[in-house]
């Protein structure tokens, strides 16, 4: 949508008017023709250049050295219905600064993974096989910090590769027959699922906004409303003050 306004646009601000007998139009001037068709290309390739940048979606990819009978934590932020995968894999024993696979001792790492509230999702016992390395997908049902655990139970420190996925680019076709998606298919449903994305990143950031000013507000109400009461407080003590004050030099018969 935002290239197609940004074509209508452009197109519009370079074709000048033309007057006829019966109403004022525009059209391309048959000189400007070639400098005109030149000029749509570039939107048109920079929207392309935006739509290539989106499709990698987003991928965090971090080792992490888990010592010897100890675990290891790392959390990342979801927000509300996004879609996440985690995926582990035990990358070698650890000894001298070098690295040495060993299976058996990759089967004794554990990964697990909890929502926001801590509750278990998911646990798994690791291997060294980074082709077929275990991975947990899921939609996040709350926004916040969802925890990832690898555990070694080994008498010797491993690292683990840690992958961490989220938005559109976690749906997998694999489960899909061939045929079923073509390429031409299968981009224009990452596109929509992208722009979904967006759009739900950009409500989530308007509901933020409005939270904040309403909290800013009702902070400002209370800031009126504690000011009031403090002159009400002030006023009412420096009356009672000059009454007593009165009262205490009539007694006094001074007044």
């Amino acid at each position: 949508a935002i290239c197609t306004a940004a074509f209508a646009f452009r197109r519009k601000k370079q074709q000048p008017w033309t007057r006829s007998s019966h109403y004022l139009s525009r059209s391309p001037h048959p000189t400007t023709r070639r400098t005109h068709n030149n000029s749509m290309r570039r939107p048109q390739l920079l929207c392309a250049a935006l739509l290539v940048a989106y499709t990698s979606g987003e991928t965090d990819r971090v080792l992490v050295d888990v010592a010897a009978n100890s675990r290891r934590c790392l959390g990342e932020e979801f927000p509300e219905d996004a879609l996440g995968r985690w995926k582990f894999s035990v990358a070698g024993v650890v000894k001298h600064g070098d690295l040495k696979r060993n299976g058996e001792a990759a089967q004794k790492v554990r990964a697990t993974v909890k929502d926001p509230s801590k509750k278990l999702l998911w646990s798994a016992a690791l291997n060294d096989d980074a082709t077929n390395a275990p991975a947990f997908s899921f939609t996040a049902t709350a926004p916040g910090l969802y925890r990832a655990c690898v555990e070694n139970r080994h008498t010797k420190p491993q690292r683990v590769a840690i992958t961490v996925e989220q938005g559109w680019g976690v749906r997998d076709y694999a489960a899909v027959g061939e045929g079923v998606f073509g390429p031409v298919e299968k981009q224009l449903d990452d596109s929509d699922h992208m722009l979904r994305d967006i759009a739900a990143e950009m409500d989530a950031a308007l509901n933020r906004e409005e939270r904040l000013r309403e909290g800013a507000e009702s902070g400002r109400d209370r800031v009126e409303l504690f000011g009031v009461v403090s002159m009400g407080v002030l006023f009412v003590t420096a009356l009672w003050q000059v009454v007593y004050l009165r009262s205490f030099f009539r007694s006094k018969k001074l007044l």
